[in-house]
């Protein structure tokens, strides 16, 4: 055994706090894109990704529900499974998950130490999100996870996850526009990096896309001898939602006929929700042509019971608050569309905060109208647009309403809960995932003030 697998006294292990310092410090401060760090830190571990299956998830919008209910379903089928996502929402400790449990602090820790020990002997330190990668894999390897569910980080081709070999599924989920700087400038191009996971004879299922990027995949498919299997709306019937839930019909079509699953019950909400859970159930069918034994009460129970927090999330019913990551304008688009069919058309107070390196002018300007008022926070990220920033921004778009400028985001709640009260509207928040985690619990503690205070 390597001598950096030698498991160090306990007094002189990092503590849980030390361990997480160490994972999130970045050598530069910038997103370093490329394999050459992340191959050299996983050969010198015993590259532990080797010994493990997955499912690759890249897109723009939806990773990480298609993540969140492939897990979940795969869970509910009685494989061992560990998921893998970015960014966090309250613990960073969620990125690293077996059969929906976080990791302990103390496996953090210990496996964060092996990292750190072959991190010292390079000398070009990986990046906070190889090392977290290279943890979730040494991690999921030592606790013989059957198959790990993972989320791209940023793009494809690139990206740290991009390491492993052909997942026994590849799924691509809608391709917009976002980290442009990163990924080029056009849709053609961004899609030829997310297209960067599709391997060798590999099998691929991807959501409906436009044209252009729908080319860019059947080529590399062609390419590489891959198949290609592609979800269409038609294939869905929603017949019932409400802010409880949704059921939908979804239709199969493949070469042995039409086969249709009635009634499925999905605790996500969204017409967006239905259109990831279609990748989500072809994801199933070719898991289960690989040999795969995934039950339909399976599929049906992880549908019905997954938990993904900050998508179209209802927090609070009275008052109504709705928090969303919504972060590029595609995801905006998707959550003015729910605010419209689930809530009427009614005005909200907006709770928001937005990174600079985003097309905030397209995102503000779908959102005004229905907007009664903005409040402003600041996301805890560098990037981040000061609240005095996103308010000025909101201005320039035109809107001429009321505009809270807030230091934290219990204020911030605060001060949008007062307004929702004495207008009888409605909260949402929306404008980065980073800001969701501080936000539900400024959220909780705010409401159970309320509630004592009669």
């Amino acid at each position: 055994m390597d001598a950096s697998f030698v498991k160090k006294d306990k007094g002189n292990m990092m503590t849980y706090t030390e361990a997480e310092a160490f994972i999130k410090r970045s050598y530069d401060q910038v997103i370093r894109l490329g394999l050459s760090r992340m191959e050299v830190l996983l050969e010198k571990l015993g590259n532990p990704q080797e010994q493990l299956k997955f499912i690759h998830v890249a897109g723009t919008n939806g990773k990480g529900s298609v993540c969140a209910m492939t897990a979940r379903i795969l869970q509910c089928a009685g494989f061992k499974t560990g998921l893998f996502t970015s960014p966090v929402i309250s613990d960073y400790r969620e990125q690293f998950q077996i059969n929906g449990e976080m990791i302990s602090k103390e496996d953090f820790s210990r496996l964060a130490e092996k990292v750190k020990h072959i991190c010292e002997q390079m000398d070009d330190p990986p990046s906070e999100f190889e090392k977290a990668v290279a943890l979730a894999f040494l991690y999921f390897n030592e606790f013989h996870c059957e198959l790990v569910v993972l989320e791209v980080g940023l793009g494809g081709t690139d990206d740290a996850t991009n390491v492993i070999g052909t997942p026994e599924v590849a799924a691509i989920v809608n391709i917009d526009f976002d980290h442009m700087g990163f990924l080029g400038g056009t849709l053609t191009q961004i899609a030829k990096k997310k297209a960067g996971i599709i391997k060798e004879a590999g099998t691929v299922v991807t959501a409906k896309q436009k044209e252009e990027v729908m080319t860019v995949l059947q080529e590399r498919c062609a390419a590489l001898n891959a198949s290609l299997i592609k979800t269409s709306d038609s294939q869905i019937r929603i017949r019932e939602k409400s802010l409880d839930g949704q059921c939908f019909d979804y239709e199969k079509k493949s070469a042995e006929g039409t086969k249709y699953l009635q009634k499925i019950k999905l605790s996500l909400l969204g017409n967006h929700q239905c259109e990831n859970a279609a990748v989500v159930l072809e994801i199933m069918d070719c898991l289960r042509a690989k040999g795969y034994d995934v039950s339909e009460h399976a599929i049906r129970e992880g549908m019905g019971s997954v938990y993904w927090p900050g998508r179209f999330e209802v927090v609070s019913k009275n008052p109504l608050v709705i928090i969303d990551g919504a972060h590029n304008p595609d995801g905006i688009h998707v959550l003015s569309h729910n605010l419209k069919e689930y809530c009427q058309d009614e005005k909200f107070i907006f709770i928001t905060g937005i990174l600079k390196d985003k097309d905030y002018h397209e995102m503000l300007k779908q959102m005004l109208p229905l907007a009664d008022s903005f409040v402003t926070i600041a996301p805890d990220n560098p990037r981040a647009m000061s609240a005095n920033e996103c308010a000025d921004a909101i201005r320039a778009c035109g809107f001429d309403g009321k505009i809270v400028v807030s230091t934290d985001t219990r204020q911030a709640f605060s001060a949008a809960l007062q307004l929702a009260k004495r207008k009888g509207i409605g909260i949402c928040a929306f404008g980065s995932l980073y800001s969701v985690g501080t936000l539900k619990a400024a959220i909780k503690t705010a409401i159970e003030e309320e509630k004592s205070n009669g």
